[in-house]
């Protein structure tokens, strides 16, 4: 079922990302990567006292626990980042809630998210107080902390905004600086927890071998010199083409694995006899494959031969002569016995010898191809809109292939560890965080005032850049409404969270309704969006828009107070948009991808799981 081009502005950015990209911690985590330092910092300002954003994060993290331990949870997250506390209180309120999140029931996705979501906090609060009370530290090391807390544990964590994280950023590099005892203890929490990779892939190797695969019947003449004998016939040479992943940690490897059958019916002619034979040869190619992220590395391929020749008929010239050509024939035998062990290595060599170069360069000249696209047509693309991934992981077991990406600014900050979850046996697994697509939404440009169309037109633009080939996301009959412009606001026009079970678009935007000349003040809206997998499809689960679904739509103002009036008119645009992106609460979308395959039958994947938990989408596809 077609959506509108109004659903685009929503939803195909996260989709856009997710595509483009070419995992899981089911073996092997990556290395946690280096930060940089941020520049050109500018704070928020109007915000909610401190008191009242903890208050809402404790209110929202105790809510989803519930019952006696939720209200325990709110109180202690209350203490855990009041600064006017002592060190040992709010120590100890760290230890409590690190006793109450081990005690939460982790089969529940909601309640597993609770958990490590105050575990993160725990980590990164108990990391700095200790710091600060083991050093003794004045006031100017304890603002740093303190205020490098609230930002990074309650403000980035609920809201993604690029000023929260720009705090964080400038008082980490500060604390590395000017407090570099601190820094030890609290640099690697962050590291971990907040500049950690945002995009996990992981292939098992079974799909890599399809994705590699070729299989190839070449048949030819044979015409050589075997021990002064002139060989001649016809062969007949099938190859199947794999991939055999293998262990590594630096970085991903797998061989390029070609496995070849040569038949030949022949005749060998050395006067006075003729030897007629038939060869059944088997050869395995190995060339290994090494990736680091950002393009593949190679190593000379090697080769095994395995000579099979059966001597299925001899003739001499003395065939005719009695008893002379039984005696010839004997003697032909006999020096083709003898002599077969010697042939078979000389047929080996020539069959490598003609084999081998011809694979060598058609693998480099494909590894050349590969990386080319890779560095040209993606990463360039990537890096003209700011958003190319600066770090890389790759890495092997004996059966999966796997890469993690790490795409953020010097002045943003990045995730946290993803959730574990199985790696697939025969399938692809893509772990993405929310900070991932926010940095795509950064580099389309949106801003300041902006028509339906002028939006959608961005994001056809990246993603044709990104994909080189044309993409529309409007149906060549579909009407676009152009009555209403949006007025996005300069800073995180949208922004996206996952939450559980849903994506939740944050957009801070005001709207002028040109048939009506009416400005309305710019609000931000947060906007959920459920998404499912349900009976082989993927289902949209779309915002309610009746009377008690709207009211619970709470727009806040960005600037200013906002009036009863305009609060009512945002309400009304907005679901005057959703009414037109969604045409019915549910919304079916077909879960089967077909991956276009050159010279070869197209593979079909099907989504078998997608989950949206704690900032992160799981996908898997077999």
């Amino acid at each position: 079922m077609k959506t509108s081009s109004a659903f685009a502005l929503l939803v195909l950015v996260f989709v856009a990302v997710a595509t483009c990209y070419d995992g899981l911690l089911a073996f092997q985590e990556p290395a946690v990567p280096v930060a940089d330092a941020p520049q050109n910092v500018n704070p928020l300002e109007g915000e909610d006292p401190p008191a009242t954003r903890v208050a809402k994060d404790a209110g929202r993290l105790g809510a989803m626990v519930g019952d006696e331990a939720g209200a325990k949870i709110t109180a202690l997250l209350r203490q855990l980042f009041d600064s006017a506390l002592s060190d040992d209180i709010r120590l100890d309120a760290a230890a409590q809630l690190s006793e109450l999140s081990g005690a939460l029931d982790d089969s529940e996705l909601n309640l597993r998210s609770a958990q490590r979501q105050l575990d993160r906090r725990v980590r990164l609060v108990t990391a700095g107080i200790q710091a600060l009370k083991d050093e003794a530290a004045g006031d100017d090391a304890r603002q740093l902390v303190n205020d490098l807390l609230l930002r990074a544990c309650v403000d980035y964590e609920n809201g993604n905004r690029d000023a929260h994280a720009e705090v964080v950023r400038v008082n980490y590099d500060q604390l590395k600086q000017l407090h570099p005892a601190i820094f030890a203890k609290v640099g690697p929490t962050v590291l971990e927890d907040y500049l950690n990779y945002n995009l996990h892939f992981i292939l098992s190797e079974p799909l890599l071998s399809r994705l590699v695969s070729d299989y190839r019947e070449e048949t030819g003449p044979v015409a050589d010199c075997i021990l002064g004998a002139w060989v001649t016939g016809r062969q007949v040479t099938d190859t199947t083409v794999r991939a055999d992943v293998k262990p590594s940690a630096g970085t991903a490897r797998f061989d390029l694995v070609v496995d070849g059958r040569t038949k030949t019916n022949t005749k060998g002619r050395k006067s006075p006899a003729t030897i007629y034979s038939k060869g059944n040869h088997t050869f395995t190619i190995r060339k290994p494959l090494l990736f680091d992220g950002s393009g593949f590395s190679t190593e000379d391929a090697n080769m095994d031969v395995e000579i099979d020749n059966r001597t299925v008929g001899v003739s001499t010239n003395y065939d005719r002569v009695p008893l002379l050509g039984g005696l010839a024939k004997k003697i032909a035998w006999k020096e083709v016995q003898r002599k077969q062990y010697q042939a078979d290595g000389i047929a080996a060599r020539k069959l490598a010898g003609r084999a081998l170069p011809q694979f060598e360069d058609e693998a480099n000249e494909q590894l050349v191809k590969a990386n080319d696209s890779i560095q040209d047509n993606i990463l360039q693309h990537l890096q003209d809109r700011g958003i190319a991934p600066g770090t890389y992981s790759a890495r092997s077991s004996e059966t999966h292939f796997a890469v993690s990406s790490r795409t953020m600014s010097p002045q943003n900050l990045a995730a946290s560890q993803p959730p574990t979850s199985p790696a697939p046996p025969n399938g692809v697994a893509i772990q993405l965080h929310e900070s991932t697509i926010n940095a795509a939404i950064d580099g389309l440009g949106i801003s300041g005032q902006m028509t339906v169309l002028e939006v959608i037109g961005k994001i056809e633009s990246a993603l044709k850049e990104l994909l080189d080939r044309d993409v529309s996301l409007r149906g060549p009959d579909e009407a676009i409404d152009d009555n209403t412009d949006f007025d996005f606001s300069e800073s995180d026009p949208i922004r996206v969270r996952f939450d559980e079970g849903q994506v939740v678009f944050i957009l801070r935007t005001g709207f002028y309704q040109k048939d009506k000349n009416r400005r309305v003040p710019r609000y931000i809206f947060e906007i959920p969006l459920g998404i499912e997998v349900q009976g082989g499809s993927l289902v949209l689960i779309a915002p309610r828009t009746d009377p008690r679904g709207i009211l619970s739509l709470r727009p806040r103002a960005i600037e200013g107070k906002s009036s009863l009036r305009s609060v009512a008119q945002a309400r009304g645009i907005a679901k005057e948009l959703l009414d037109k992106t969604f045409k019915q609460q549910l919304t079916e979308v077909d879960s089967n991808i077909e991956l276009e395959l050159k010279n070869r039958e197209n593979l079909q994947l099907q989504i078998s799981k997608l989950e949206i938990t704690d900032g992160w989408v799981t996908l898997i596809m077999e």
